[in-house]
């Protein structure tokens, strides 16, 4: 998210800085605001999911999501795309764990 903080902040500057486009700065200041506290917001969010999944991971156990991410792609998914998800998930747990294993220098 911090890169599309970045690209606000440049793009606001690059907008201000020309005023080619005959556009009020107030009104743009404003959606610019805006912007800044949607993302936010949605870094808050996306915070709060993480923080609820890793809980609930913890109290029920991979082997359990995994059955039960197994099951409901039988019945929505076809296979393809239930090898995708698989794939992806896998990729995702290998990074979480990767991030938890403590490295070298804070042992």
């Amino acid at each position: 998210m911090a890169n599309l903080k970045n690209f606000v902040m440049e793009e606001a500057d690059r907008q201000f800085s020309s005023q080619e486009d005959g556009i009020d700065s107030n009104k743009m200041e404003n959606f610019y605001n805006s912007a800044l506290s949607s993302i936010k917001q949605m870094n808050s969010e996306v915070a709060k999911c993480a923080d609820k999944r890793e809980k609930l991971y913890s109290e029920y156990g991979a082997e359990s999501f995994a059955a039960w991410r197994k099951e409901h792609s039988g019945q929505v998914l076809t296979q393809h795309q239930q090898a995708l998800v698989e794939d992806t998930e896998k990729t995702s747990m290998s990074r979480d764990e990767t991030s938890r294993t403590p490295s070298a220098e804070s042992r």
